[in-house]
């Protein structure tokens, strides 16, 4: 039987059960899909088709970008050296590039990795353990709703801790389990409840966190966590920007994230700390 990513744990209750696949909550709070899809399916999945449904929302990524720049700039200022993990075709580094920072990306999709290449980018294919980057390389380390989609979060989050140099950050937005507001505006909208994974859906999450396992995880990984939040840069699509700004002004009153995404800020201890 497959051990929790989190804890290690077999303890389980199945919340979605489609053909093979179950979706559980693990008894420490961890949502996940097993078995996993093949990883060629996953690949699969960000193909060219999938980048280029984007296109009608670029100049709204391209605002998030830019305030995904300023947000990591709040903790650390270029020059430095900057990691995006899942980076896809590459824009938030080119957004960082454009302020100072020398950018490097990994991406598990081979469309988006030639795509990046094309700009003059270097990105790197596959999970980022199987990169092998020297320890201590990083000032900061970003991921972009990418960590639901690993097949290894805990691998992921100690790889990074072992790449960032002590003092480096570590800065990572995920899809929020609770997301109670975006969950009834679907409700109303299409008359049927999402569910959290169906077969063949355009992107493929693996994980589901609150920010109780996040943190969790995180700090396993001995890392700092310095707050978690609100992500305001979930959405691209106008509808779904309405909802989350919604979510955003619940969260401001009442202090309870029931927004669509997560953000966490981390730091690796510098050297004699941790």
């Amino acid at each position: 039987m497959e051990a929790c990513n989190l804890c290690g744990g077999t303890r389980w209750k199945s919340l979605e059960h489609v053909e093979e696949t179950r979706v559980v909550r693990c008894d420490c709070g961890l949502v996940f899909v097993t078995p996993q899809p093949p990883r060629r399916a996953i690949e699969e999945a960000y193909s060219e088709e999938y980048y280029n449904s984007w296109e009608v929302q670029a100049q709204r990524r391209a605002r998030i970008w830019r305030q995904r720049v300023q947000r990591v700039e709040s903790f650390a200022s270029p020059p430095g050296r900057l990691l995006d993990v899942g980076c896809g075709d590459g824009d938030f580094l080119q957004a960082a590039r454009a302020r100072g920072w020398n950018v490097t990306g990994t991406e598990f999709s081979p469309y988006a990795v030639t795509a990046a290449a094309d700009d003059g980018l270097a990105v790197h294919p596959g999970e980022l353990w199987e990169v092998g980057f020297p320890a201590d390389t990083f000032d900061m380390v970003t991921c972009w709703h990418a960590i639901e989609h690993v097949t290894d979060p805990r691998r992921l989050v100690e790889e990074i801790h072992r790449i960032l140099r002590p003092g480096g950050w570590f800065v990572l937005a995920t899809p929020n389990l609770h997301d109670y507001i975006f969950r009834a505006a679907y409700l109303v909208a299409r008359r049927c409840w999402r569910r959290i994974y169906e077969p063949g859906e355009r992107e493929i999450h693996l994980y589901s966190f609150s920010e109780r396992t996040l943190r969790k995880l995180v700090a396993s990984a001995r890392f700092d966590v310095v707050e978690a939040g609100f992500d305001r840069g979930a959405a691209a699509v106008w509808g779904k920007v309405i909802v989350n700004e919604i979510a955003y002004a619940w969260f401001r009153i009442s202090g309870y994230n029931w927004g669509m995404a997560l953000e966490l800020v981390a730091r690796k201890p510098p050297k004699g700390l941790g």
